[in-house]
């Protein structure tokens, strides 16, 4: 199974492995939409789609609102994919808001629903592979679980590529992910760097409408209670989405490429959750 992200560096991988299967029979391109990703994300899957033949096949979490029952899926089309956040809602109203100390939306959104879709075509657990996009370069993103999940980095082990070695081949491709880094597949990102979202949040403040819109009505939705009374809220440091909107109002240097300078880096400013230009599903 090829988790595609929707990234870049996801899209190569996919691309590589299409061309060392003759046919899908033995593998499965698999995109779980969360109702969040860009639209440029989900356009970039069904170009990869159409133009490699892949047969992605799109995928939705399906949330029992009843504590014990799992997560399930159902089937979407690009054309029928959600765009405004409906699965990711649905999640919140049972488990509550995720963040830094509740990081359960990847594995409820993405994980589970796959292995539930796998499940449904007779694959076993354990009895197949899982590729995951992540390059040479983020080996500190490789799962502790690597062997008991069955999991393969096909970039690290074979093509040992890195994110230039990933830019300049989709340099010379007659398309590509209409995205800038900042920006990433999901809109806002909690696990983003707090310049990130701080230039979201200028720029394209209209992102935040969902977490504003969440954190209005289900601070308290989930088993788990904060005891001061607080809530939950997605941001590091109990920030809220309204939070970084105001503080986006004040002078502040954007975040932009350049050249990595460890002089360069703000722990408050630029460090991250563990999000590079996706959110894998391990």
């Amino acid at each position: 199974m090829v988790s595609f992200s929707g990234g870049l560096t996801s899209g190569k991988m996919a691309h590589d492995l299409r061309s060392v299967f003759a046919t899908t029979e033995k593998v499965r391109f698999v995109f779980a939409n969360t109702g969040l990703e860009n639209e440029e994300t989900l356009e970039f899957v069904n170009r990869c789609d159409k133009e490699w033949g892949l047969g992605v096949v799109w995928i939705e979490a399906v949330v029992n609102p009843e504590i014990g029952q799992g997560t399930r899926f159902k089937r979407v089309t690009f054309e029928t994919a959600s765009r405004n956040g409906e699965p990711f809602e649905d999640y919140i109203k049972k488990h509550g808001i995720p963040n830094q100390a509740f990081p359960k939306c990847t594995s409820e959104l993405k994980l589970n629903p796959m292995r539930t879709y796998l499940r449904s075509l007779g694959w076993k657990n354990g009895a197949y592979k899982t590729a995951i996009g992540i390059r040479i370069d983020e080996m500190d993103r490789v799962s502790s679980k690597m062997e008991k999940e069955n999991l393969i980095y096909p970039l690290i082990e074979y093509t040992k590529a890195t994110k230039e070695m990933i830019n300049l081949w989709w340099e010379r491709q007659p398309f590509s992910l209409d995205l800038q880094e900042h920006q990433g597949n999901c809109k806002w990102c909690w696990k983003k760097s707090k310049r990130k979202l701080l230039t979201l949040a200028q720029d394209t403040p209209e992102v935040f409408e969902f977490p504003l819109r969440m954190e209005e009505h289900y601070r308290f939705a989930g088993p788990w209670q904060d005891p001061s009374g607080f809530g939950r809220v997605f941001f590091r440091k109990h920030t809220t989405a309204k939070m970084l909107l105001e503080e986006s109002k004040l002078p502040f240097e954007k975040w932009r490429p350049k050249p990595v300078n460890f002089d360069l880096f703000d722990f408050e400013m630029d460090s991250a959750g563990g999000c590079s230009e996706s959110c894998e599903v391990y």
